[in-house]
């Protein structure tokens, strides 16, 4: 039986049982743990499910998973004021890149920097550049997650190695007292490479991503400066002085927006 073919009946078999083990994969159709995995990983790259403990499950049993366009429309005011706070810090001439994030994409919205050079992976931060003459822009190519808009696979990464930027903007599914999480192995490996060829490397997030969980981690030594649009938990303040990372928080004032940096900016 050929992969596709049996990628199907594996998620024939989710729609009606919700989760399914790396055992009942290889009993079902007879193949080696290898195989069975390397079946979870092309799912999980899809966007069609999500790694358990021992096999895979539906998307929609988790929250962070829930689709771009959902993610796109929640707390839109808060977004934006991120979105315009992180703009600020993108001078004129430099090369950026762009993850892939629904807030980063308000990032992309609200640049008023010219002359800039562009690297993405994400199709909605493409379609938004693309209207500007004076930005440059280059795509990394690789497989397409259509729920989720972006571009995946080993050339991403492999791409990446080849540039330089001034800075790498990133987003979070989640942000513990260790780190920034991801529900994806490849999302880390992907801000690591982003982060290792940037000067800096500033990540958005709103303030529920405080409260948010996922599984894969991305140490704190590669971040310099988080915006959020709240201030920070207290028994997170600890954690960002001694990694050193500066915490802006982006206010709505009263008639217009302004930032207001935590003390240890």
């Amino acid at each position: 039986m050929f992969q596709e073919e049996r990628l199907l009946k594996i998620m024939d078999y989710l729609q009606r049982h919700r989760t399914m083990s790396v055992k009942e994969i290889c009993s079902m159709f007879d193949v080696s743990r290898d195989t069975a995995r390397r079946d979870i990983v092309r799912l999980i790259q899809e966007g069609a499910a999500i790694r358990t403990h021992g096999g895979i499950a539906l998307p929609e049993l988790r929250k962070e998973l829930t689709s771009y366009q959902e993610r796109r429309i929640s707390h839109p005011d808060h977004k934006r004021r991120i979105g315009e706070a992180a703009a600020k810090l993108i001078h004129d001439h430099e090369t950026i890149i762009l993850d892939v994030s629904t807030t980063v994409q308000c990032v992309a919205e609200q640049m008023t920097a010219k002359h800039i050079t562009a690297v993405t992976h994400s199709i909605d931060n493409a379609g938004v550049l693309s209207n500007r003459e004076d930005v440059q822009i280059y795509v990394l190519g690789g497989y397409l997650n259509a729920k989720h808009r972006f571009l995946y696979g080993p050339s991403i990464v492999d791409k990446l190695k080849d540039i330089r930027s001034d800075k790498a903007i990133i987003g979070a599914s989640a942000i513990g007292k260790d780190g920034l999480y991801y529900p994806y192995e490849e999302d880390v490996r992907v801000k690591q490479e982003m982060a290792r060829r940037s000067d800096q490397v500033i990540v958005v997030a709103d303030f529920t991503k405080f409260s948010e969980n996922s599984l894969f981690r991305l140490d704190f030594a590669y971040v310099d400066v988080l915006i959020t649009d709240q201030a920070i938990p207290e028994e997170f303040q600890d954690v960002f002085e001694r990694h050193e990372i500066a915490v802006i928080q982006a206010n709505k004032a009263e008639g217009g927006n302004s930032d207001e940096s935590q003390d240890h900016l």
